[in-house]
Order: C-alpha cells, then sequence, then structure tokens
C-alpha cells in the first residue's frame, strides 16, 4: 500500500525520510484514494546502516586517497598502500518508539502521544 507524509505535518516528513529498507515498522493513519496518510509510525526495529570510508594511514593517522579505478588507496605523505575501503557504521538519528505528526497537522479525534504513559514515546513539540 502507498503511504504518504504531507507537508502539514512539517518535521514529521524528516523521520520518515530517515527510514530504509529492512526497519520493523507498524503506522497508524487513515486510508484515503488507496493511499495510507500516516497519523503516528511506531518504529519497533532498526537495521544497523554502514557507509563505505577511505581507510587511514597506519602510519600518519590520514585519510588516504584513491589511486585510481582498481588500484586501492594511498597515503600522499608517506606512500601506504591499502587494497579496500573501510566500513564504517553510521548514526542513524532515529530511535525506537512511536512518533505522532505535531498538533497542528494532527486530526480532531487523535489522542495525542503525551497523554500516553510509557518509554519509549517521543510526542512532537
Amino acid at each position: 500500500m502507498e503511504c504518504a507524509a504531507f507537508e502539514p505535518t512539517k518535521n514529521f516528513r524528516e523521520l520518515i525520510r530517515k527510514l530504509i529498507p529492512g526497519d520493523h515498522i507498524t503506522l497508524h493513519g487513515s486510508v484515503k484514494n488507496k493511499t495510507l496518510n500516516i497519523e503516528k509510525i511506531d518504529v519497533r526495529g532498526l537495521v544497523e546502516k554502514y557507509k563505505n570510508v577511505n581507510p587511514l594511514c597506519p602510519e600518519c593517522e590520514k585519510s588516504m586517497k584513491s589511486a585510481g579505478n582498481g588500484q586501492g588507496y594511498r597515503c600522499r605523505r608517506c606512500k601506504t598502500r591499502a587494497d579496500t575501503t573501510i566500513r564504517s557504521k553510521v548514526e542513524r538519528g532515529i530511535k525506537t518508539g512511536i512518533y505522532e505528526v505535531p498538533p497542528c497537522a494532527r486530526r480532531h479525534l487523535s489522542m495525542p502521544l503525551i497523554r500516553k504513559e510509557g518509554k519509549d514515546i517521543h510526542p512532537s513539540r
């Protein structure tokens, strides 16, 4: 099913953009024209995100530069060589828990998360 977080939801859309394939979520909202309009999201589990970075020189601790396509990496200062990149973990900027849209975008019948109790609740504003 297609899901949408519209502009009036402000920073809630930024939260949705931080999700990646493999994250376990539950969406709450209303369906209109075969599209789920997201009003709350329950982030149950997050997968780790990695990116490849240039290796550090073991001698001078500087970042190595690419020597060219298929030629590995080398340090410009001491000419030390390395074959592959290093896989580095990326901070996601999102935690598990329940998130909701800000009050200005909330429907009048939705109960605010601020009225619920729990440690994994992230109310907006």
